[in-house]
């Protein structure tokens, strides 16, 4: 079928396709100014922000911000792709999917890959089957080692490969040939011969979110020198960058309850002895090599992740490599970091449950982790290594999104360096660019100069709170007006020391950890004292209108992204309010 075609047949589907039918197989809905309302399936909700338009043929949430039409409500609830999607909701409807012809074979693709389906599931039977015979005690003797009970094999349908020619044999008696055999991933061949590929070895069936055995891992059993863990190769059924084991199970869970977190792991022991262990949130990256795609997949489930790779410098440097794909595709990223080098299985094993929600707990946010970590590869009792250091860790703190959260952090690398927050301060507003020779490369004094109505304003008054100015009372609170972090720590002081004895001796002394200490000095001895009232007073009037402006660009932004009726009329009320203030 041509493009078009096929585009007409989905347009007859949509057109046939009713959203709150759809939905409702999912959610209760109620009815409610010509709406359908319910709590999120996306998320966890007691009073309903999800909302289905029957007319326009879509779903919006206000509490989470998703949306779309039926096709895309299907791949969220069902964590499906497109053509997933598509094949649910033609059933829903009596209508057919259409079949691409692959140029190459002249062949359904579509009817191939379904062959290959179930080729798949009958090789999981006869493997699980395997596993229950008298030939396949080894491997119910390992897995009673790795005490998995046979409930959790079940649930996982693991099993076992006895020899080369049983599988194979076993298929041909159904109807497949060797070929389809070679091309599902189930077998391979050599010297004209088909075989088992997983023969000897505990099998765990990587199952996708339709319920569909895709491919296979097994680990090896006997003392021969084999790789531990054998995965089947990508076929035009499997693809493992795109796939997350245990994501089936996981699916499961979100239909029963809301799943705020999801923990990665990197092996499938791990996921199946986390999850008989009652840990049910969890998946795996299948080995190392994380990337966006299995990202993606996790963020289909919820917005916070907790990587919990094994403690070996394997893993760890796995953990490193996997921090920045899941901060990348938006989600809230934690490490977890398992002592004595243990993996996830061995650590629940041998000290249970309890204690491994005790680790969880003890995650680290993404940012502190990484900046611990990097630390492990300097001597701080060593002068020159506390700059490295802290010139490294700036490069960190430079990647945070907010300057809230970059100041939230700079008493982190203070504390693990060993120097002031002033300096660490100082390293990331100069820069921390390496030269030639491996030391900091610093910003000129130019470029570092800071200019603008702001500056001048924030300068003098500072300048006229350490008494610059004789008899020039001021008792307001400036801190919602502080931007810099300079500014911030100096009206800290102030406030710390006003009823004191604080003097412009005081703003001299800290020139030397705060540069803007020193500019606030030049700028006051640029006014003299008779127009100095007048001077202060249109700084006050400049600082208060540009935090106005702020935060009137700040409501007017939250305002042109918001979709939601209610919240506009909220904010314009606000951008009102301020707009009478300036």
């Amino acid at each position: 079928m041509k493009e078009q075609s096929f585009n007409e047949w989905l347009d007859a589907l949509k057109a046939k396709i009713n959203i709150v039918d759809v939905v409702s197989g999912y959610v209760t809905l109620t009815t409610k100014g010509g709406r359908y309302w319910a709590c999120c399936p996306f998320h966890h909700e007691k009073t309903p922000s999800f909302t289905v338009d029957e007319q326009r043929g879509s779903y919006y949430c206000f509490g989470c911000h998703v949306g779309g039409d039926a096709i895309k409500f299907v791949m969220d609830i069902e964590n499906i792709d497109f053509m997933s999607a598509i094949k649910i909701l033609a059933s829903k409807v009596g209508m057919q999917v259409p079949e691409f012809k692959s140029k190459k074979q002249g062949e359904s693709v579509a009817k191939k890959k379904e062959r290959l389906y179930q080729l798949m599931r009958e090789a999981a039977l006869f493997y699980h089957d395997c596993l229950k015979s008298d030939g396949g005690k080894i491997a119910r003797d390992y897995l009673a080692k790795r005490a998995i009970s046979k409930s959790t094999a079940t649930t996982f349908g693991l099993g076992y490969s006895p020899d080369y020619q049983g599988l194979p044999s076993h298929l041909k008696s159904l109807g497949y040939n060797e070929l389809e055999m070679i091309e599902a991933g189930a077998c391979g061949q050599k010297d004209g011969r088909v075989f088992d590929v997983m023969a000897g070895r505990l099998i765990v069936p990587i199952i996708d979110g339709m319920k569909r055995v895709i491919a296979f891992g097994g680990r090896v059993l006997t003392s021969e020198k084999q790789m531990k863990y054998r995965n089947t190769n990508d076929t035009i059924i499997f693809n493992k960058k795109c796939e997350v084991f245990g994501q089936n199970l996981l699916r499961q869970l979100k239909l029963k309850q809301a799943v705020t977190s999801v923990i990665m792991v990197e092996g499938y022991m791990d996921v199946i002895s986390l999850y008989q262990a009652g840990v049910y949130n969890v998946v795996a990256s299948m080995g190392t090599a994380l990337n966006v795609r299995q990202a993606e997949i996790v963020k289909r489930f919820c917005g916070t992740v907790y990587v919990c790779y094994d403690g070996d410098t394997a893993g760890q440097a796995a953990t490193l490599r996997s921090l920045d794909i899941f901060y990348g595709a938006g989600l809230n990223v934690k490490v977890v970091s398992l002592p004595d080098n243990l993996d996830p299985d061995e650590y629940v094993r041998a000290y249970g449950t309890e204690s491994f929600s005790e680790q969880l707990a003890k995650a680290l946010p993404l940012f502190e982790y990484k900046l611990r970590v990097l630390a492990k590869g300097y001597d701080m009792g060593v002068a020159e290594e506390q700059g490295k250091y802290v010139v490294e860790a700036v490069n960190i703190l430079k990647t945070l999104p907010t300057p809230a959260q970059t100041d939230a952090y700079i008493p982190l690398v203070a504390k693990i360096s060993g120097l002031s927050t002033d300096t660490v301060r100082r390293q990331l507003m100069q820069g921390s660019v390496f030269a030639d020779d491996g030391t900091p490369k610093l910003l000129t004094q130019q470029q570092k100069r800071k200019d603008g109505k702001y500056y001048k304003a924030m300068r003098y008054v500072l300048y006229v709170l350490f008494g610059g100015v004789e008899g020039l009372a001021f008792d307001r609170d400036m801190s919602l007006y502080c931007d810099d972090d300079e500014h911030k720590k100096l009206y800290d002081y102030y406030r710390s020391n006003a009823d004191g004895d604080i003097s412009l001796d005081d703003l001299a002394e800290l020139e030397k950890e705060i540069p803007e200490a020193g500019e606030a000095l030049a700028e006051g001895r640029k006014v003299n004292d008779r127009a100095a009232k007048g001077y202060f007073d249109d700084c006050v009037r400049t600082l208060e209108n540009e935090f106005v402006k702020k935060q009137r660009k700040m409501l007017l932004k939250a305002y042109s992204e918001s979709d939601s009726e209610e919240e506009k009329s909220r904010l314009l009320a606000q951008i009102s309010a301020i707009q009478k203030k300036k």
